[in-house]
């Protein structure tokens, strides 16, 4: 990538640095480490994939107790939810899609605040078989696809990428299948045409099932990108306004170290996460090697620099996309959603 850092010893050297870093902070102990302010980070996906490889880092490499943060993950069934439970400030914030953001927003008035971003391209799947295999937007005309929940962020997605080729949003059939293992065999008996996937599970996919077809969002979209969001109460709460900085600078460092152990083919990165948590595409070091450079290449894909900063040109490319096939109403600012002060640095 002509964005990551410079490739050789002189980034060998920078991940073997921040791997010991990482050690000396984690295995401190209590009194070292002091008293720790709460945050409840809301995951849409069960932590068994890489989806949220940067906010596991920042925990297992001890970036966020650094950061004087007391971390808890919560998984949640999809966006909506997750957005529900930001509101009501029973979590702090979540990350989940551009597009379900706007249109919470945008269409239903949903008082949120985006305060950062990590995954900055879509890397939203889909996966169909060769018995019907959906390769383009215009492919889905008619098809019935799967998607983890009603109304998250799969549907919204659907949405854009039935516009992109015309299609009105019903064209594009759905059923609720939620994310059991062994879906693919609903694909692949016809109960289903396709359904919607985390990066991981198309890498695993298409390596161990040949009749798999895997679509990709990005060639047919420009939006997809994934956000940190909070509630506009809780934004302006000067505590947890604190708390949000600190969070985002310390998934910022697990970021840049994820793109400098790159060249190592994310080895410390897979050891720290794997010493945390339990994620089962690590027993497969290939695929979670392929899942973690599209995330890597996703971080850097503004140019590398304010990793966690959610660009006003891409966050308004987004908005126009999608009013333009009426997803959000035309002629609205979305930069009053998006506040870039919470980015380190700002």
């Amino acid at each position: 990538m002509s964005s990551s850092p410079a490739a050789g010893p002189t980034r060998r050297a920078l991940v073997a640095l921040l791997a010991c870093a990482a050690l000396l902070v984690a295995c401190a102990g209590p009194d070292e480490q002091g008293g720790r302010d709460e945050v409840t980070f809301l995951n849409f996906l069960p932590l068994d994939g890489l989806t949220f490889a940067p906010e596991m880092l920042a925990q297992a490499a001890g970036y966020f107790a650094e950061e004087g943060l007391d971390v808890r993950f919560e998984a949640t069934q999809g966006s909506g939810p997750a957005i529900q439970t930001v509101l009501t400030g029973r979590a702090l914030l979540t990350r989940i899609g551009d597009i379900e953001t706007m249109v919470a927003v945008g269409e239903r008035g949903a008082p949120l605040v985006t305060i950062g971003s990590a995954v900055k391209s879509s890397l939203f799947r889909i996966v169909s078989s060769d018995r019907r295999p959906i390769t383009t937007a215009a492919g889905f005309e008619g098809a019935l696809v799967g998607v983890a929940s009603e109304g998250g962020g799969s549907e919204a997605m659907l949405d854009l990428i039935a516009g992109s080729a015309d299609l009105p949003p019903d064209a594009v059939r759905r059923q609720v299948v939620g994310i059991a293992p062994g879906i693919f065999e609903l694909v692949r008996n016809g109960r289903i045409d396709a359904y919607a996937v985390a990066l991981d599970t198309a890498v695993q996919l298409e390596r161990a099932e040949p009749a798999a077809v895997v679509y990709r969002a990005s060639d047919d979209v420009s939006a997809g990108a994934q956000v940190f969001v909070t509630s506009a109460d809780q934004a302006r709460d000067p505590a947890k306004s604190d708390r949000m900085r600190r969070f985002l600078a310390a998934v910022e460092r697990s970021m840049e170290f994820m793109v400098a152990d790159a060249d190592t083919g994310f080895t410390e990165t897979m050891r720290l996460i794997d010493e945390e948590f339990d994620v089962t595409v690590l027993e497969e070091p290939e695929v979670a090697r392929e899942s973690l450079q599209a995330y890597v290449e996703s971080f850097v894909a503004d140019g590398g620099e304010n990793l966690v900063a959610n660009s006003p040109e891409r966050w308004r490319t987004t908005y126009e996309e999608l009013a333009g096939i009426g997803m959000v109403r035309p002629g609205l600012d979305p930069g009053a959603w998006n506040d870039p002060g919470f980015a380190p640095g700002a």
